[in-house]
């Protein structure tokens, strides 16, 4: 199992309104998407106050819940992946959730995400997902 970056800011937000079920859920898991982590990272970082979080909290708190591997799409993958993207009508802002589910597909963990709207892209793109 790996969070998407929605999974990881619920995780760390209190205020956030599933942040207890993406603790939980979260609890354990130790690999990150590379990019699902530095996506978190900058969300985290530049929320408006009062609710951004300074970088090395943020940093920290990555470091500590979150200490195992930062997994990423291998080379061979990732060098066809803009023709498989376009093949598939992704584009904008949804070829970043693409990278993150097909990164965590290729890696063999189930994607977990609090982001309904990426759910669609998440599951016609044949990767296994549990929503919170």
């Amino acid at each position: 199992m790996t969070p998407d970056s929605s999974a990881i800011v619920a995780a760390f937000a209190a205020w956030h309104p599933v942040h207890d079920r993406a603790r939980r859920a979260l609890r354990g898991v130790e690999d990150l998407v590379a990019h699902a982590e530095l996506e978190a990272y900058s969300v985290l970082t530049r929320l408006p106050a009062p609710f951004r979080a300074q970088p090395a909290l943020v940093s920290e708190y990555l470091r500590r819940r979150h200490p195992g591997a930062r997994l990423v799409l291998p080379a061979g993958p990732r060098a066809g992946l803009i023709d498989d993207l376009s093949q598939s009508a992704v584009s904008g802002g949804a070829v970043y959730d693409a990278l993150i589910a097909l990164t965590a597909k290729r890696n063999e963990r189930v994607l977990v995400t609090c982001d309904e709207r990426a759910l669609s892209l998440y599951q016609r793109l044949g990767v296994s997902v549990r929503a919170l």
